[in-house]
């Protein structure tokens, strides 16, 4: 989409500077990523037992969300708003805002057509609307809340309303979750997972992780073409990419280990979010943190030159890797799962944090987000999880666990997985290497782990033992007691740590 128009306001509003290539470097103040604990969901009868409420799906009551909607709205309305349309999946989204930077984020990250063999699964009358005004606050809209950012989804009516943050990212999550709220209906299973395939749309792979975890980069394969980064969808007939375009992480980016993703990102078009550059030659410092470790770049994923045909369906998946990045030095390289492990790995969703990547964050911290992204997907896990076990079972898919953290000693005394070690495993699994490789039972997770891999030295593939393992499946144990209303006993004692002794 072309976005020029946008992008010169922008510049002309002082609300951005070209970078020495010709992207559009902006920065989004305090709001150098997702706003959690302002973000709520409007709770109405009518889907009471479709969300899964709680510290991610905040509710908040009808009667305030109609307030807030109706006087952003006006708000944006009489400030002379810019509006894009496109597709979000097979869904239309309009966005609406204040901000000409955002509306070209917008037109970078929105489909331009949906897929066509989409339009006869889902419904085509259904719209998204995304009302935005990042450079306001709540009480400008005259209402009596607890906090002057907000972000409100109405999933009944179809609606997102944000105002007081500027993270773009808010944009292309909340649409997002919506669509995730809307598919499992239709028999469509989204997937916060990144996804390539062969040119011809043959042995398609999708991949899951959290931030942080490699999802884009591990997609951006030289040797295969990328269907999304991000967000993807499952169909009857095969894989498509949710969005059109993508939103990678910039810090420490190097030309050489990543050479898609920086030419993307560095080019008229894209949008640089909350980099340094050199005040003389606005020549961009990929590895400085000192605005945030959430440096983004927004581009449309024509951008990049290896790209499946946005218009298809890629085949289904020939194979399901789930990334971590494990900073205790507690899982090994790569494990094949079978369909209850799937399932209790799926609705665990774990990785880890690590020094430096959030505020506050100084030890390696266990997290776990259900389904790879449980801020984006609204219903309760079970339902995702199911789903996805079923086309698994039916398609007769593979799923693995894909380590891209560190080895034994972990963050402190390990070394982390190097980029070409985690390809090398990933291609394993894409080309059936894997299927013939030998396998040990892990005493503890109860996976099959490889003994050895064509291409990488058995030192990457040693397997964690002692008191990290156990603490590690501990806090697994502990994270699927809390979740226990997504996880059946089935899936906890047939796909969950063995007993511990």
């Amino acid at each position: 989409m072309n976005n020029a128009p946008f992008i010169e306001k922008s510049l002309e509003g002082h609300l951005g500077t070209l970078s020495k290539d010709g992207a559009l470097m902006v920065k989004t103040g305090a709001s150098t990523g997702r706003s959690t604990k302002e973000r709520f969901v409007v709770r109405q009868a009518e889907i009471e037992d479709d969300i899964e409420w709680g510290d991610v799906n905040q509710p908040i009551a009808p009667s305030f969300a109609k307030e807030f909607f109706d006087r952003l709205e006006a708000r944006v309305d009489a400030n002379d708003p810019l509006e894009m349309d496109g597709y979000v999946g097979a869904f239309k989204v309009k966005v609406k805002s204040s901000s000409p930077w955002h509306i070209a984020f917008a037109k970078n990250m929105f489909r331009k057509e949906v897929v066509e063999s989409l339009k006869g699964q889902i419904p085509e009358d259904l719209e998204i609307t995304i009302i935005h005004d990042p450079y306001g606050k709540v009480s400008d809209l005259g209402l009596n809340h607890k906090y002057e950012k907000a972000i409100i989804l109405d999933p009944l009516k179809l609606k997102v309303g944000i105002i007081g943050t500027a993270y773009a990212g808010e944009i292309k999550k909340s649409a997002f979750t919506l669509c995730n709220f809307l598919m499992p209906k239709f028999g469509v299973l989204p997937m916060h997972s990144s996804a390539n395939c062969l040119k011809t749309g043959d042995n398609s792979s999708v991949l899951f992780g959290l931030s942080g975890t490699g999802k884009t980069t591990l997609s951006a394969d030289p040797e295969r073409f990328l269907i999304g980064d991000d967000e993807i969808i499952w169909s009857k007939n095969g894989v498509s990419n949710l969005e059109g375009g993508c939103y990678a992480k910039l810090i420490n980016l190097d030309k050489n280990n990543e050479p898609d993703i920086y030419n993307a990102a560095n080019k008229f078009g894209s949008i640089l979010e909350n980099v340094t550059f050199n005040l003389e030659d606005r020549e961009v410092d990929f590895f400085d943190n000192s605005l945030t470790e959430n440096t983004r770049a927004s581009y449309c994923i024509e951008a990049l030159d290896k790209v499946f045909d946005q218009k298809q369906e890629a085949r289904p998946p020939q194979s399901i890797v789930f990334l971590t990045a494990d900073a205790f030095g507690a899982l090994p390289a790569i494990a094949r799962l079978d369909e209850w492990q799937a399932q209790y790995h799926f609705i665990s969703g774990y990785t880890a944090k690590v020094a430096g990547t959030e505020i506050g964050v100084t030890e390696p911290e266990a997290t776990f987000s259900s389904c790879f992204g449980a801020p984006f997907m609204p219903r309760p896990a079970s339902v995702y999880a199911s789903l996805l076990a079923r086309l698994a079972k039916e398609y007769n898919v593979p799923v693995y666990l894909l380590n891209t953290g560190w080895t034994v000693g972990g963050y402190a005394k390990g070394e982390r997985f190097p980029i070409n070690v985690s390809r090398t495993l990933l291609t394993a699994i894409q080309n059936g290497e894997l299927d013939k490789v030998k396998t040990v039972k892990h005493p503890v997770f109860g996976f099959e782990v490889p003994l050895e891999v064509p291409g990488v030295d058995s030192r990457w593939l040693e397997i964690p033992n002692g008191e990290s393992v156990q603490a590690l499946a501990e806090k697994f144990k502990q994270n699927a007691h809390n979740k226990k209303a997504s996880m059946t006993e089935s899936i906890i004692d047939r796909g969950g740590p063995l007993t511990i002794n």
